[in-house]
């Protein structure tokens, strides 16, 4: 879920290290309330109510989910789901490589007559170069639909990339659950003009045994309200899942997102960037940067900074394990890469043109242990 690396001294990564592993863990939390029409497959069209509470705890390199679903139809019958998923992420190498260890659990149970679960574990490896990556995955695990436990494997690949303001994605995986087996070709884009965030899915289930044939796709949108609340309209139609024990539909949504649990951020002393004239420790100018931090919830994290008169700029941070990052320029005095972030408090330094490391415009100051300077910025 980026560019080349360079050494920096050992004695301020070690420092430093020892900052992100005091720094706090994040939580946040939502929940949608709002109604639903559904229409699952060989069924009638019904209405329902419909309430999903979502909590996630991160820090760097470990992350932590949950997720439940709970629908009232006008029939009075009800449906109940909820999934639990963490991953741990291996610490940044040298190389563009880097791997991912994942696993869930989940359960469910519609109306009065059918109960699942489930249990799977995931290895990934992710490719990381600027604004685009790659990644390979398998999975293994089992899942019950009330009968006896079948066993569940599947292997996936898939590519994104990432322009401003929106990202693509393009995954095909195969998986074989007990004797199900099929294919699913998997095209996904994100944008974010403004306050609202679109997202869309457009997929194909193919070479099916037992897992059901055809197209589907879905599209949702999310309307900034205010800085807790968001207006979240959503439909389409989605494919039978064998390890969830959901039967294909299609619906047509409408709901209300609270935050009720946002990331809480660390009290520091206020901002005070290094101004262009302003001198290093040996007496020589340093250039300005001014930092700028676009999060994709879910995805990528685009950095960008702004510094004049450039002809190198790099960064380094406790999401890199603070080895330096060479930037990409992508226009005049702008600088850029797209890097996988989780949610929190991160630290961060900027480098131009290989002088001293400083702390950019747009983040607030900390002290390190070497009485120098951090910048420190929250992902949402």
């Amino acid at each position: 879920m980026t560019a080349g690396t360079h050494a920096r001294a050992a004695s301020l990564a070690a420092g430093w290290s020892l900052l992100v592993a005091s720094a706090p863990a994040q939580t946040a939390g939502t929940l949608d309330v709002g109604i639903s029409t559904v229409r699952y497959d060989g069924f009638l069209p019904s209405g329902a109510v419909t309430a999903t509470p979502a909590l996630r705890w991160e820090r760097p390199g470990v992350g932590i989910s949950a997720r439940g679903t709970y629908l009232r139809f006008e029939s009075g019958h009800r449906s109940l789901q909820g999934d639990v998923t963490g991953s741990l992420f291996a610490p940044r190498a040298a190389t563009r490589w880097r791997g991912e260890l994942a696993a869930g659990v989940g359960a469910s149970r519609y109306v009065d007559f059918a109960s699942f679960w489930h249990a799977v574990a995931a290895a990934r490896l992710h490719l990381l170069e600027g604004g685009r990556g790659a990644w390979i995955s398998g999975t293994a695990g089992t899942t019950s639909y009330g009968t006896g436990p079948r066993t569940v494997a599947a292997g996936g690949a898939g590519a994104w990339l990432r322009l401003a303001q929106f990202t693509v994605q393009l995954s095909v995986n195969h998986s074989h659950i007990g004797d199900t087996t099929y294919t699913d070709l998997q095209s996904s884009a994100r944008a974010e003009p403004g306050p609202v965030v679109l997202e869309g899915t457009l997929g194909a289930r193919l070479w099916s045994r037992g897992g059901g044939r055809g197209s589907y796709g879905e599209a949702s949108a999310a309307i900034s309200l205010g800085p807790r609340t968001a207006l979240m309209i959503g439909g389409g139609r989605y494919p039978t899942d064998p390890i969830r024990g959901s039967v294909a539909g299609r619906y047509l949504t409408l709901a209300v997102r609270v935050r009720a649990i946002t990331p809480r951020r660390v009290a520091f002393p206020p901002p005070r960037a290094a101004p262009r004239g302003a001198s290093a420790d040996d007496g020589t100018s340093l250039p300005a940067a001014r930092l700028q931090v676009l999060a994709v919830r879910g995805g990528p994290v685009r950095i960008v900074v702004h510094v004049a008169d450039a002809t190198r700029v790099e960064l380094a941070g406790d999401f890199t394990d603070w080895e330096p990052l060479a930037l990409t320029s992508t226009g005049p005095g702008e600088w850029e890469a797209v890097i996988p972030i989780v949610s929190g408090v991160h630290r961060i330094n900027v480098r131009i043109d290989g002088t001293a490391w400083i702390v950019p415009a747009g983040t607030t100051r900390a002290p390190d242990d070497y009485g120098s300077g951090v910048g420190i910025f929250v992902v949402p």
